[in-house]
């Protein structure tokens, strides 16, 4: 009884979609959907600068900020945690003068003009000058104006071994959807257990790096990692479903079981 009249107030939805009522609903249901999912584009409120915050300072020392744009993320992580050491990146290079400002404004922030991959050598990427934060290797519609450019790129382990850097405790990627080749990229890494926590970024752009959020968990559960989504005041930890993959631009979290108390 109560199934035939579910599907019974769902059918009067439905025939309602092609008139002003039924896009109204939409609207509204979409909005409230993207709302429920933390889809909220300012790190004060979606929660980024709050996991941030609970990070232990006395256990993290060694940061990567992978798509670093113009330095905001290093900046407030600088802010709360100074005595880390955080290695921006960001290989456009009229991006790169504002990061290299901020670097040689604060010595606990090291630019590089390089782009993370999964090989070395030379990328192209789609530059938007007036939205600098949507330049991406991939091609796609949420900037405008676009340009393409060369670009040098390394992979995190070749980074690293040049660097003499031992451990990563926090790897922070935020590429446009080019987070799993930078993710691949520190292969060695990871499979010694040499990075203990990862920051990434999913959203629309999964559709074209066809690497899903599925793909993200099977990666770092081979790890020993576990994935929880960022939400305004807590990490919302949980295995994968289906109905997770939504496509909704949001930031989580992979950690090391081993390295818990990092939070």
């Amino acid at each position: 009884m109560i199934k035939s009249i579910k599907k019974r107030i769902f059918w009067l939805i439905a025939i309602q979609r092609k008139n002003r009522l039924g896009s109204l609903l939409f609207s509204i249901s979409q909005s409230l959907s993207n709302a429920l999912n933390n889809k909220i584009n300012d790190s004060r409120l979606n929660g980024e600068y709050n996991f941030l915050e609970r990070l232990d300072s006395k256990k993290i020392k060694v940061v990567f900020d992978v798509g670093a744009n113009v330095g905001r993320w290093a900046l407030k992580f600088n802010e709360l945690h100074p005595n880390a050491l955080i290695y921006a990146f960001e290989p456009v290079p009229e991006t790169f003068k504002r990061l290299d400002e901020v670097s040689n404004k604060n010595t606990g922030i090291f630019a590089h003009r390089k782009a993370l991959s999964d090989h070395s050598g030379k990328l192209v990427f789609h530059f938007f000058p007036n939205q600098s934060t949507f330049s991406s290797v991939f091609h796609h519609s949420m900037g405008k104006e676009g340009v393409k450019i060369e670009v040098e790129s390394i992979t995190g382990d070749e980074f690293c071994k040049y660097n003499s850097i031992d451990f990563i405790d926090l790897l922070k990627i935020d590429t446009e959807g080019f987070e799993s080749k930078v993710l691949l990229g520190f292969k060695e890494m990871f499979e010694k257990g040499l990075i203990k926590m990862v920051q990434f970024e999913y959203g629309p752009l999964a559709l074209e790096s066809r690497f899903l959020l599925a793909d993200f968990y099977n990666f770092f559960e081979n790890y020993g990692f576990e994935v929880g989504k960022i939400f305004p005041n807590w990490i919302d930890f949980r295995p994968y479903s289906k109905e997770m993959e939504n496509f909704v631009l949001s930031n989580f979290v992979a950690i090391n079981s081993r390295y818990k108390s990092l939070l």
